[in-house]
C-alpha cells in the first residue's frame, strides 16, 4: 500500500484531467490525502457533484480523504478588449482602462477594482499572467494608464494581475467567495482556504462569515504577498492550516526570499502545531512531460527535509496530461526521502500535559521497537502535538467525531480512524485494538504506545501513556 510508505501528505487539485470517478480512485490510489476544489472555475453545481462524487470513492476504499475548497479572495483578473489576445515589447506602451470606461480603444488592458487603477503611478510596476508579463507605468491621465512591457509577451484574457510590492485595501471576501461558502453549508466539507491572506482581520471575517452560516470547517490561510510575510506569525495563531503559496508569492515578493520564508514558517506552523503546506510548482513541468525536471525532484525532497505537512499539485494535477503519474512521482520521491531525514529537535518554550506525554511517546517510538502510536483525540490537538515532533512511526489517530477526522488528513503521519468509543471512565481497551487489527491499522505481535486521558469523550484530558504488545 502506497500510503502506508509516506508520512507527508499529498493535497491534488481536480480539474478536467481529474474530475472522472476513475480519475478520482486512481489519485487516492497513488498517494493523494486531499482533493483541492479551486472554486475560481467551474459551476457550483459541478462543485458540489464533485464532491460528493469525492467522498463516495473514499467511503468505498475505506479511506480517509480530506477535502479543501479554495475561495478566489481579493485577486484580480484583467480583461482584454474583445478578449483578444495583445502582443506586448519593450518598444511599444499598451493602454489600460478602468473596466468601467466608455469608449474602449481596441488592444487595450482593461483593470476591474477602481482601487486597483487609482493606486498605480508612475513609475510602478505590475506584472500579468503569474509575473510572465512585466509592465512599467509611464504615463497616467483620468481613465487612463500608459505601459511599458520590460520582455516580449502575449497577454490573454482573464489573467492575473499583481502589483509588485504594493498593498491595495481590496475587501479578504468577494460577494462571489460569499455565494461559494454555501456549498461548504450544504456538504462535507474539511478545509476552505483563503486567499491573499494580509493579517489576522482576514481570518476573522471568514470566522464570522462561517460562524453565521454554522460552517465548521478548518481555515487554511495561503499567505501570497508581502502584508502576509510581515503578518506571518498573527496569520499562523489565527489559522487552522498555513499554505505558502509560492506563485503569488514569487511576483509579490522578491523571488530570491521565497526558499528561506518556506523554511523558517514550516518551523514556525510545527511550534504551534498547525499543519503547513508547500505548493505550486512542485512538478510544473510534469503538466506536459512524463518526467519531471531535477530541480522539481530536488524541490519535493527538500519540502520533505524542511518537515512540510503537505505538499501540493495544482494544474499537475487539474489539468495535466499525467495527473496519476505525477502524484505516483510525487509518492516515490516523498516515500525515499523521509528515511533519510536527519530530525531536529522541536523545543517548546512552554510544555503543558498533552506536550509532554507526546514528546515522551515521540522519544520512545524513535529509539525503541514501536511500530506504531495511536492516540485518542476528541478534538485533534493530541494528534497535532504528536504529528509536530515528526516521528518515525505512524500515529493512528482514534476519534469519535467525524468532523475531526477529516481535518487530521493534513497532519503528517497521521492516519486517522473514526470510531465508537464508549465515553467516560477507561475500562479496556480490547474491544478498540481489537477493530484496529481487524481493519489492518495495527497487527497482532505489535508493540505499541497509547496515549490518552483517563476518561474518553472529554477534551483536553490527555494524561497516560501505555505501552503494549497488541
Amino acid at each position: 500500500n502506497v500510503l502506508g510508505m509516506k508520512k507527508t501528505k499529498i493535497i491534488a487539485t481536480i480539474g478536467p484531467a481529474t474530475e472522472s470517478p476513475e480519475k478520482m480512485e486512481q489519485l487516492m490510489h497513488k498517494g493523494v490525502n486531499v482533493f483541492r476544489f479551486n472554486m475560481k472555475h467551474n459551476t457550483l453545481e459541478w462543485h458540489q457533484e464533485k464532491i460528493e462524487q469525492a467522498n463516495t470513492i473514499a467511503q468505498k476504499l475505506g479511506q480517509s480523504l480530506g477535502i479543501l475548497i479554495d475561495l478566489q479572495g481579493p485577486e484580480i483578473r484583467i480583461d482584454t478588449s474583445q478578449g483578444k489576445d495583445i502582443t506586448v515589447s519593450p518598444d511599444k506602451e499598451i493602454i489600460c482602462i478602468k473596466s468601467d470606461a466608455e469608449d474602449i480603444p481596441e488592444s487595450c488592458v482593461m483593470i476591474p477594482h477602481t482601487e486597483v487603477f487609482d493606486a498605480l503611478e508612475i513609475g510602478d510596476r505590475f506584472t500579468i499572467d503569474d509575473g510572465y508579463v512585466q509592465l512599467e507605468v509611464t504615463a497616467k491621465e483620468n481613465n487612463m494608464i500608459k505601459a511599458r512591457a520590460l520582455n516580449e509577451n502575449i497577454i490573454k484574457t482573464r489573467k492575473s494581475l499583481n502589483l509588485v510590492q504594493k498593498d491595495i485595501p481590496l475587501p479578504s471576501l468577494t460577494e462571489n467567495d460569499l455565494e461559494k461558502l454555501e456549498i461548504a453549508k450544504k456538504i462535507d466539507v474539511d478545509f476552505i482556504a483563503l486567499s491573499f491572506v494580509r493579517d489576522k482581520t482576514d481570518i476573522n471575517n471568514l470566522k464570522g462569515e462561517m460562524m453565521k452560516r454554522e460552517i465548521t470547517a478548518k481555515i487554511v490561510a495561503k499567505v501570497e504577498s508581502q502584508k502576509g510575510v510581515d503578518n506571518i506569525d498573527e496569520i499562523i495563531d489565527t489559522a487552522d492550516v498555513i499554505m505558502i503559496a509560492r506563485g503569488d508569492l514569487g511576483i509579490e515578493t522578491p523571488i530570491e526570499t521565497i526558499t528561506y520564508f518556506q523554511k523558517q514558517t514550516i518551523k514556525k506552523c510545527r511550534k504551534k502545531h498547525k499543519p503547513v503546506i508547500v505548493a505550486t510548482q512542485m512538478l510544473e513541468s510534469m503538466i506536459n512531460n512524463p518526467l519531471p525536471t531535477r530541480a522539481e525532484v530536488a524541490d519535493v525532497a527538500n519540502a520533505v527535509f524542511d518537515l512540510t505537512d503537505c505538499v501540493m499539485l495544482s494544474g499537475e494535477s487539474a489539468s495535466g496530461k499525467y495527473p496519476d503519474l505525477t502524484a505516483e512521482t510525487m509518492t516515490k520521491i516523498i516515500a525515499y526521502n523521509e528515511p533519510r531525514i536527519e530530525k531536529m529537535p522541536l523545543v517548546f518554550g512552554e510544555y503543558d500535559y498533552t506536550k509532554n506525554i507526546a514528546h515522551s511517546a515521540v522519544a520512545i517510538a524513535d529509539t525503541s521497537e514501536v511500530s506504531k502510536i495511536v492516540a485518542f483525540t476528541e478534538t485533534g490537538y493530541t494528534a497535532r502535538v504528536l504529528s509536530s515532533f515528526r516521528p518515525r512511526t505512524e500515529i493512528i489517530a482514534v476519534t469519535n467525531h467525524h468532523k475531526t477526522k477529516g481535518a487530521l488528513t493534513m497532519s503528517y503521519g497521521v492516519i486517522p480512524v473514526e470510531t465508537h468509543y464508549p465515553v467516560g471512565d477507561i475500562v479496556s481497551y480490547t474491544g478498540i485494538l481489537e477493530d484496529l487489527v481487524s481493519e489492518g491499522y495495527i497487527s497482532k505481535g505489535d508493540e505499541i504506545i497509547m496515549i490518552h486521558g483517563h476518561t474518553m469523550g472529554t477534551p483536553g484530558n490527555t494524561n497516560s501513556l501505555t505501552i503494549l504488545k497488541v
